[in-house]
């Protein structure tokens, strides 16, 4: 790997709509970052990102440190201005249909000083870590993943610290929803789990005028023809009893199959009467409860549709592993919101790839089809471009190896 001499001018024009977004030498910082979060390899904190430059034309790497802390931007906004702009790329039209999909995660962290970490259950481990919890959403619209927005959680008390009002998980995920306007015409569906099935989320649905797609808890309550039921126990008696239909997803490993059976219309506990089916894929032992408010949505379509859920679970899980979402080492709570938005913008700058087939495999292959990890060679193939072109500019093969030498990154 070599290391970058200057911002590649193919990517420019994902980042010169947001200039306007900075003050100073920030805009510089922000886009530099944002490319090595994608084109690096290795961990994503700032010392590793760093060595990936040329320090001869760079500041020094306190100062991106420094641009972590601050908070001279407004993270948030900028990044649903950039999420605007990617699906006016994919010219939306009166009666489409996009997927506004919620979910959150959890990142463990080390540091004894650091701000906001407190003991949250993880689900994927089943034991209790110490670190940040973050709710994001993504729409999802032609087969493209788009960043929307990422909240750091606080608890109460880390909240009163930092002089920030004190909101819960749900309601960070209600403000998520609250802030999508989408294009005239253009209907929404949100797709969450049953974590997020309640009052909180479902209202502000409604209120924007959303349908909803989720999912049941095994013990939440139903009401039908004046008896009360647990959603575990009705979907197993439902299963016993019922023809089972059958629903087939073609996917990219192989196809998914689902057996299920239709509810009908029932009353769940809080929410009012929702069109509830149960549902077992492939083989597996375990019921789930689908629900939607959207009449318009058959049994079958009900499943395909949170099925496109798991969008959201493929975010985390290359954010994570490919981007170094959550690999900040600050202290301040600031600096790790800026991290998450940073690597929300990175995986952005990759959808745009994918929609403007910059790279040249993006051409040859159909953009939608290629992986994040596919989509990051293409980037690296861009700046091993702009590195190429200004080898192109020395004067002599000696001073080509030379710089070569020079810009080598050691292992």
């Amino acid at each position: 790997m070599f290391k970058i001499v200057r911002f590649p001018k193919n990517l420019e024009s994902f980042f010169d709509s947001l200039q306007s977004q900075f003050h100073w030498d920030h805009f510089e910082y922000f886009r530099t970052l944002v490319l090595l979060i994608v084109v690096a390899w290795g961990r994503r904190n700032i010392a590793s990102l760093y060595r990936h430059l040329d320090s001869r034309t760079q500041p020094h790497r306190s100062r991106f440190n420094n641009f972590l802390n601050v908070g001279r931007w407004q993270p948030q906004v900028t990044l649903q201005l950039k999420a605007y702009e990617l699906l006016a790329l994919l010219n939306p039209q009166k009666g489409d249909i996009i997927e506004l999909i919620l979910d959150d995660s959890k990142k463990q962290k080390r540091g004894k000083k650091m701000e906001a970490v407190s003991w949250i259950h993880d689900p994927v481990s089943g034991r209790s870590i110490k670190g940040h919890q973050y709710v994001t959403a993504v729409l999802r619209f032609h087969g493209h993943v788009i960043p929307w927005g990422v909240r750091l959680y606080l608890k109460k008390e880390d909240a009163a610290l930092l002089g920030q009002p004190f909101k819960k998980t749900t309601q960070l995920a209600a403000d998520l929803i609250d802030e999508f306007n989408p294009p005239e015409g253009v209907q929404v569906r949100v797709l969450f789990d049953s974590y997020y099935l309640c009052p909180t989320v479902v209202k502000v649905c409604r209120s924007k005028g959303f349908r909803f797609v989720s999912t049941l808890k095994s013990n939440r309550n139903l009401y039908k023809n004046g008896r009360k039921l647990k959603v575990g126990a009705y979907g197993h008696s439902l299963f016993g009893r019922r023809p089972r239909k059958s629903c087939h997803i073609q996917k990219t490993g192989g196809t998914a199959d689902y057996t299920y059976v239709d509810a009908g219309w029932i009353k769940v506990s809080d929410l009012g009467p929702l069109h509830v089916i149960f549902s077992r894929k492939n083989r597996d032992k375990k019921m789930l409860g689908i629900v939607t408010d959207d009449p318009k949505l058959s049994a079958g379509q009900m499943i395909r549709m949170y099925d496109e859920r798991w969008s959201i679970e493929v975010f985390f899980k290359d954010g994570k592993q490919l981007l170094g979402l959550g690999q900040y080492q600050n202290v301040s709570a600031q600096a790790a919101v800026t991290h998450l938005h940073l690597v929300c913008f990175a995986y952005a700058l990759l959808t745009h790839i994918a929609m403007t087939g910059e790279g040249a495999k993006a051409k040859r292959k159909s953009a939608v089809k290629l992986s994040t990890a596919d989509l990051q060679n293409e980037a690296r193939r861009i700046v091993w471009d702009d590195l190429a072109n200004h080898l192109k500019t020395l004067s002599s093969g000696t001073q080509v190896v030379k710089e070569l030498g020079r810009l080598l990154i050691a292992a």
